[in-house]
């Protein structure tokens, strides 16, 4: 499979639990694919078409901290209200309040993509259309290295720093179930859809010589079809990098 490997590097990145509005705003370990899909249309200046994006990914971060930060809160006051608030033309009653809420966020530090899409989109980020971050805006991202690469099959990998969809829970014992943001939509309806993935940064591999204890499990029925590897980067013990191709809006199966 030929692909682009597009490798990008942040000081800071923080992808917020999109349910959690106060108190506390911790980060998940991995760019949703939501994120992933959203930092390809700003390095291409348009949406790639949902049906048809794939991608790949291996993450990495040095540490995990926190830092304080305040959120402004508006409210409407009630019609009856005496606060006044200075104009240039005299005091006039106020209609919103505002109020400042500390909230511990969390986010991670020294972070390093490396992103796996369709060779088209390797001209996109050489000269991005929009500034690229990974997570908020101010996350800003830096493109180390585009390469274009052909993903192989083979029968010894690792697998960790990833993403991997929930189907294969039945044969990874480690890593944690989330749920995602997989997919929105664009302006002004921005609906959202969720699915479950594995975010794994345990290694697991697959192969005869593997581990018993970290190896992936046989399962009769499970597909393994979009598993590839990455034969430029070996571990010491001559473990391809294991790849996984997502695709955003998995194809819908034929009707019976």
């Amino acid at each position: 499979m030929r692909l682009a490997r597009v490798t990008l590097h942040a000081p800071v990145a923080s992808f917020r639990h999109p349910f959690f509005v106060t108190g506390r705003q911790p980060t998940f370990d991995i760019p949703p694919p939501s994120t992933l899909h959203g930092l390809c249309a700003a390095a291409a200046g348009t949406f790639p078409d949902p049906t048809t994006f794939l991608f790949g990914v291996h993450f990495t971060y040095r540490a995990r901290a926190q830092d304080l930060e305040h959120q402004h809160l508006a409210s409407a006051l009630p019609p009856g209200t005496r606060i006044t608030v200075p104009t240039p033309t005299g005091s006039q009653r106020a209609t919103t309040e505002i109020s400042v809420q500390p909230v511990l966020r969390d986010f991670l530090f020294d972070t390093t993509l490396t992103l796996y899409v369709a060779p088209d989109l390797a001209s996109a980020f050489h000269a991005p259309v929009y500034p690229l971050v990974l997570g908020r805006s101010q996350d800003l991202a830096e493109v180390l290295a585009i390469d274009l690469v052909t993903l192989e099959r083979a029968d010894r990998l690792r697998l960790d720093h990833t993403l991997l969809p929930f189907a294969l829970r039945p044969a990874v014992r480690f890593g944690t179930t989330v749920l995602l943001t997989r997919h929105i939509t664009e302006a002004p309806e921005r609906k959202a859809t969720f699915s479950q993935y594995i975010v794994l940064h345990e290694p697991v591999f697959l192969g005869p010589d593997a581990n018993p204890e970290r190896r992936l499990l046989h399962v009769d029925g499970l597909s393994l079809d979009d598993l590839w590897t990455d034969p430029a980067h070996l571990d010491d013990d001559g473990f391809a990098r294991g790849v996984w191709i997502h695709h955003l809006q998995p194809p819908t199966p034929p009707t019976p």
